[in-house]
């Protein structure tokens, strides 16, 4: 009995033992949590047992091992941008973990100024563009990837030639002489957009690989962009490319192949029906036949020799990533080649990058970005686009003995279209360096200080040669012309920033000093009279010595010091609070007011987190949130814009020319940056575990204190000097809904955007209106930038008894008749009106996204209503003098057997031409801006091919556009970024269509 009872405690205490084996206080587990997507392991995860305070963090290597007390017990999984996960554990030491990764809650971490923030903790309004949402598709440049993708970010790809730069609206235009584009911050570091008044104007964006990027941040409120202060008034667009991932590192592979070609082209007179217009012309004059109507001349068709039926594109992209040990690394190299669809124009791009980051020890992290980058572009003379329309169609390209075609039947000599192709050299180079270095240290808990470095470095050189083979070379025997420039920007940024949370409350406080200075210098050089065009650009020694021109060289620099500051407050994870300044003080200013103070306060209520807010069972979000600040804009107007500034002139003593100085700009010491003050009002909704979201925001903006060039007294001895004058307001509606509309097996996403943009002058400094020189536009208080003065016409002239007593005595039947409107009996200045306005009514996207296993078709279009453009082709290509070729239009022309008409007469002595309103057409759009099907390879299959992923793809761009425009595109502006003359189309390069195809593969 003794030993039956021994034997029972023995059993007893084998059980005990066992239990405390089989997670007791002494059982450990161990794993490995690695991710779904690439199986790389995962730094940081946080492990807890459930129920319990006991947990652990996954290292470097995605290991973790911790101890358990409860038989069976449930770990639970997280991390940041991944589901949640709960596993039980029975009789296991020892688990691999996999997490997919969870797409919700990767949005709600964005990139603000300075730092990060969630989602649902916002106070001011921020859009985001997801790098998952670009790598597949086929951009040119990171400006690209805006359109029709966020509600109140208007851009136009203003010209289709390659790596031409986009005009960016956010919220609409502040400025009149001022830049209107956004600030771009790639990774910390202010870039200039590229904006110019010129659409064909190159895009320093092009040296940043779209490839690259992780993420988009538009912020868009004063209470996201008053932390940049005087440059934030346009908005900021925050770039922010890929950095390493800890664990076994990883090589992706993507390329794609395609072709381009225009998306339309003008229906132009074959020579028949232009001589037949041609000898119409004259006769109506009095001249005599021109061309023998019994012959039937060869006809020349410019834009079939000039545009490429196939314009290939190619683009190639390697990149590397891992880490190992607190290092992560990311190492990448991008090839891209773009050749134009007009001939001879294209783009070739070789860049770069390497980000790192280090932990050096438990509370010191290093790191920096750099990206190298070296784009060649050969640009088209722009004349060779107009006169590819406008050139006689009876002209041979070349004549019997191979040269162009130099001189029409007039014997007016002209620049042949197809010579300024093949002969006109106009090729960029540019270099350039972005990056940052930084260190980073936690002092204490939730206290990091952070200092940074960065450096933005441009070597750009442009050659430009015209030959002797064509008309305006042959005048001067050959134009040589060589201009190089550097440009060289550091930047410093000292950061401390707190954060705790105690209680109900949490405090997010930044605090800091930034320093910025650039720098630039430029030469050029040029000369004219070769003996031949053999040395083009590369011996100007070699020109005319009597005909040299003087070089010439300049060279500018401006500095910028700034205090930030910034504090987020929360309140029961219910209350937000947002206060934000920065003072600026910058060297583009008057003396006067250096300094500007640039606060925001911003208030958001999470109402979901209130108990009767859930108790309906309807929402599964709901904020409200309002903001308002004070931003600012200092670009776009030189960098000593209030100096009194002196440049060299010649004057004449005696019989010398002689070299001198002279005043060339009026100072204003008290010259000051525009001022806009926001105000935002939003509202968030979520439906169905958010998935069905509805975004909303209203907004007004005036800006004060224009940088306005404007008539100053004679007596100064200047025409027009810049002051701060006039005031500006944006005004309007923003809506963005995101829908999960199927979320199965099959998949359907949804998003849609709108914008209501209202734009109005509300003060020219005491001016009702002003009328820029030779604009056709007019800046009128109460109207907004954009908009087309001219004549109004009322028909055309039927008969002499409607000329007699009308305002255009002069006029003949079928010439146009315009509308005296103050009766005073003739047609001048006073009698212009508005007759047009560039400003869309409103503007936005619609994106849809299915997935079915491994196929995924995505389809966004872009929309713009209700704005007009101002054709200016029209003036030359219905000008009916048979000096030019026109469009067919023209056909149906005034004559005394077609008179049920609004095209004029034919006719050599047309009056001086008028701006009105038969150039003014309605500029509205549809277009389908991309549509994609690819397919993703299976994990089962790749995994024995040995790569993670692999993914194929066909995609088009601009594949269909629904317009009344009858010019060559509706997304056009042939003065870029000019704000007084917006939305004119003449001569740009064609947008066009593309088609790719694609591969994405990960080893």
């Amino acid at each position: 009995m003794i030993k039956q009872k021994n034997y029972l405690a023995y059993l007893i205490i084998l059980l005990l033992f066992s239990y405390g084996v089989s997670y007791g206080q002494s059982a450990t587990i161990s794993g490995v949590v690695t991710s779904r997507e690439d199986q790389m392991p995962l730094t940081g995860v946080s492990v807890l047992v459930k129920g319990t305070s006991i947990g652990a963090v996954t290292d470097f290597d995605g290991k973790f091992s911790l101890k358990v007390e409860q038989q069976k017990p449930i770990l639970i999984f997280s991390y940041l941008g991944f589901k949640k996960l709960e596993i039980v554990i029975d009789n296991e030491t020892a688990i691999n973990v996999v997490m997919e990764t969870d797409t919700s809650q990767l949005d709600e971490v964005v990139l603000i100024g300075y730092g990060t923030q969630k989602r649902k903790d916002l106070t001011g309004s921020v859009s985001s563009i997801k790098g998952d949402e670009l790598e597949n598709l086929p951009l040119r440049s990171a400006d690209q990837a805006l359109q029709g993708r966020s509600a109140g970010v208007f851009t136009v790809q203003s010209s289709g030639a390659p790596g031409a730069a986009s005009s960016i609206r956010i919220r609409g235009g502040n400025s009149i002489n001022g830049s209107n584009e956004p600030l771009f911050v790639v990774d910390g570091v202010p870039i200039s957009s590229g904006s110019s008044s010129s659409a064909a104007s190159l895009n320093p964006l092009n040296t940043i690989n779209p490839t690259d990027i992780a993420s988009i941040e538009i912020l868009k409120d004063a209470s996201a962009t008053s932390i940049y202060g005087s440059r934030g008034g346009n908005g900021v667009v925050l770039i922010t490319t890929k950095r390493g991932k800890s664990g076994k590192g990883s090589v992706s592979l993507s390329l794609y192949y395609g072709f381009q070609k225009e998306t339309n082209r003008y229906d132009l007179l074959n020579a028949k029906q232009y001589e037949t217009l041609a000898n119409e012309a004259s006769l109506a004059e009095g001249g005599g036949v021109l061309y023998d109507p019994s012959l039937n001349p060869v006809s020349t068709d410019w834009q079939e020799a000039m545009l490429n039926n196939i314009a290939p594109v190619r683009n190639f992209n390697v990149s590397a990533t891992g880490g190992k040990e607190g290092t992560n690394y990311l190492l990448s190299f991008d090839y891209f080649n773009q050749e134009g669809i007009v001939k001879s124009s294209d783009i070739e791009r070789y860049s770069l990058r390497s980000n790192i980051d280090s932990n050096i020890n438990d509370f010191i992290k290093v790191g920096g970005s750099l990206t190298g980058s070296y784009v060649e572009a050969n640009r088209v003379n722009s004349g060779a686009l107009s006169s590819m329309l406008t050139t006689a169609p009876n002209l041979p390209i070349k004549q019997p003995d191979g040269s162009f075609t130099q001189f029409n039947n007039l014997g007016i000599g002209f620049n042949n279209p197809v010579g300024l192709l093949y002969e006109y050299k106009n090729l960029n180079k540019n270099f350039r360096t972005l990056g940052n270095v930084y260190v980073s240290a936690e002092l204490a808990k939730g206290l990091t200080v952070k200092t940074t470095w960065g450096i933005d470095a441009s070597f750009q050189k442009n050659d430009t040669y015209i030959p002797q083979s064509l008309y305006t070379g042959s005048l001067v025997g050959g134009d040589a012309s060589v201009y190089n420039s550097m440009s060289l920007t550091w930047l410093n940024e000292n950061t401390i920033n707190y954060k705790v949370k105690f209680h109900n409350h949490s405090l997010d406080a930044l605090f800091g000093f930034t320093q910025q200075s650039s720098r630039f210098e430029s030469t050029g050089a040029s000369a004219t009279g070769f003996l031949n065009d053999v040395t083009t650009t590369y011996a100007l020694g070699l020109g005319n010595p009597e005909a040299a021109e003087l070089p010439s060289s300049a060279s500018a620099n401006w500095t910028i010091h700034s205090y930030i500051g910034r504090i987020n407050y929360g309140l029961n994870d219910k209350y937000l609070l947002t206060l934000t300044t920065r003072v600026d003080g910058s060297s583009r200013f008057g003396a006067n007011n250096r300094y500007g103070f640039f606060p925001s306060a911003a208030l958001a209520w999470k109402a979901i987190e209130e108990d009767f807010v859930r108790d309906l069972n309807v929402f599964s979000n709901l904020k409200i949130r309002a903001s308002y600040g004070i931003t600012g804009n200092q670009d776009g107007i030189g960098n000593n814009p209030s100096l009194d500034l002196w440049g060299g002139t010649r004057y004449v003593i005696g019989d010398m020319i002689v070299n001198g100085i002279t005043p060339t700009q009026v100072p204003n010491n008290d010259l000051k940056w525009e001022t806009t003050d926001q105000y935002d009002f939003g509202l968030e909704f979520g439906f169905f575990d958010n998935r069905l979201t509805f975004l909303a925001d209203a907004y007004y903006k005036i800006t004060d204190d224009l940088l306005l060039n404007v008539t100053i007294p004679n007596t100064s001895g200047f025409q027009s000097g810049l002051k701060n004058i006039g005031s500006i307001e944006n005004k309007g509606l923003e809506f963005t809904v995101d829908a999960a509309i199927i979320d199965d097996v099959f998949k359907w996403d949804f998003n849609f955007n709108i914008t209501f943009n209202k734009n109005k002058i509300i003060n020219l400094g005491g001016e009702d209106e002003i009328i820029p020189s030779g604009s056709n536009t007019i800046l009128k208080v109460d109207e907004s930038l954009g908009t087309f003065y001219g004549y109004v016409s009322d028909g055309l002239f039927q008969s002499p008894e409607e000329i007699i007593g009308s305002a255009q005595p002069t006029a003949k039947p079928g010439d146009v008749r315009f509308v005296d409107f103050d009766n005073n009996g003739i047609i001048n200045e006073e009698d212009q009106q508005i007759i047009g306005n560039a400003q869309p009514e409103f503007f936005g996207g619609i994106n849809n996204t299915f997935s079915y296993k491994g196929f995924e078709l995505s389809v966004l279009f872009q929309y713009v209503y209700g704005n007009d453009l101002y054709n200016l082709n029209v003036v030359t290509l219905e000008n009916l003098t048979g000096l030019q070729n026109q469009r067919t239009t023209v056909l149906d022309r005034w004559t005394v057997d077609n008179t049920n008409t609004n095209i004029p007469r034919a006719t050599t002595t047309r009056p001086v031409n008028r701006p009105f309103d038969r150039y003014v057409e309605d500029g509205s759009y549809l277009r389908m801006k991309n549509i994609q099907l690819a397919y993703n390879f299976p994990e089962t299959l790749v995994s024995e091919l040995g790569v993670q992923n692999l993914r194929i793809y066909a995609n088009a761009q601009n594949f269909l556009t629904i317009t009344d425009y009858s010019g060559l595109d509706p997304e056009v502006s042939r003065y870029g970024s000019d704000n007084i003359r917006q939305g004119f189309d003449s001569g740009a390069y064609p947008n066009s269509k593309m088609f790719s195809l694609g591969l994405n593969v990960t080893f």
